[in-house]
């Protein structure tokens, strides 16, 4: 595990004479979120589970495809920590500069290249596609079987492909195709919920401040989101739990204070569901890593 997280931060990206990496991951709960100085695109494989976006957290299934633009904050996560829960996810990493060669095959005018060619507009913006047919997933494994192999004429092929996995997304997005990130309404939604998590909100304190019943707040959320509220909010909270445990010392019993937990069992129990592991055991899991 440590040489993937080695080389998801780049320290051993692109060691062919290209600018283009492809693999296959099997995702956990060990890596945290992060972000790159280049492009990707991620398509799912298998299973299910969970993206975690900036501050958004989005419900992910076989044939879900995500272009995420340098500098954007994100990692994949299964939907438990059980052995059963699976979520393989397709990586394809390349660095923008690949694309002044081909910007001549693609619109100016395509939110999906704007985003890499011109990632500091877009920080913190990213795109999301549903592959009804597998004709990118089927790419993609291509490519990485190619990438494998290495052999002769591999940069050509993968170059090639990589057009065409964009030019397929163009196309899917002026077909209607894709799901932009969250609409503005939901947007303040979010905002309120992550300057508040900390503080015992209800789904109804989050609907009475934007003025909508209850009912139709949780119909709303659930259908844009994927999750209940307090899944969601559970979610929130335990991602700030992860990145207090990664770089403070501060006690696990202060940190649950931080976020919103004062049942202490109830904060471990929850902690332990959504990991898989203990607070401590996560905290003491990243420093080993670190010190490796």
């Amino acid at each position: 595990m440590n040489g993937i997280i080695a080389e998801l931060r780049g320290e051993n990206f692109f060691d062919l004479d290209i600018d283009i990496f492809v693999n296959r991951e099997q995702e956990a709960f060990s890596l945290g979120q992060h972000t790159h100085d280049f492009v990707e695109i991620n398509i799912v494989g298998e299973g299910c589970g969970f993206h975690y976006i900036e501050d958004q957290v989005v419900q992910v299934k076989q044939g879900d495809v995500f272009l995420i633009p340098i500098g954007t904050s994100h990692v994949f996560r299964p939907s438990s920590p059980e052995r059963d829960k699976v979520l393989v996810v397709y990586n394809c990493i390349f660095r923008n500069k690949a694309m002044e060669n081909w910007s001549h095959h693609f619109s100016e005018n395509s939110e999906t290249i704007r985003m890499i060619l011109y990632p500091q507009e877009r920080k913190g913006r990213w795109l999301q596609f549903h592959d009804k047919h597998s004709t990118l997933h089927n790419m993609i494994h291509n490519m990485h079987c190619e990438y494998l192999k290495r052999n002769q004429g591999c940069e050509i092929i993968l170059n090639t492909t990589l057009i065409q996995l964009l030019i397929m997304l163009q196309r899917m997005e002026m077909e209607k195709e894709y799901m932009p990130s969250p609409n503005d309404k939901l947007d303040d939604v979010m905002h309120y919920i992550k300057n508040h998590y900390s503080k015992n909100i209800t789904a109804q304190n989050v609907a009475d401040h934007f003025y909508m019943s209850i009912s139709h707040f949780q119909r709303q959320f659930k259908k844009l989101t994927g999750h209940t509220f307090i899944q969601y909010l559970q979610n929130i909270r335990i991602q700030k739990c992860c990145e207090l445990l990664e770089s403070t010392d501060i006690s696990i019993h202060e940190i649950a204070n931080l976020v919103g937990y004062l049942d202490m069992k109830f904060f471990h129990a929850l902690f332990r569901k959504k990991t898989g592991v203990t607070p401590r055991k996560y905290r003491q899991n990243f420093q080993e890593w670190k010190i490796e």
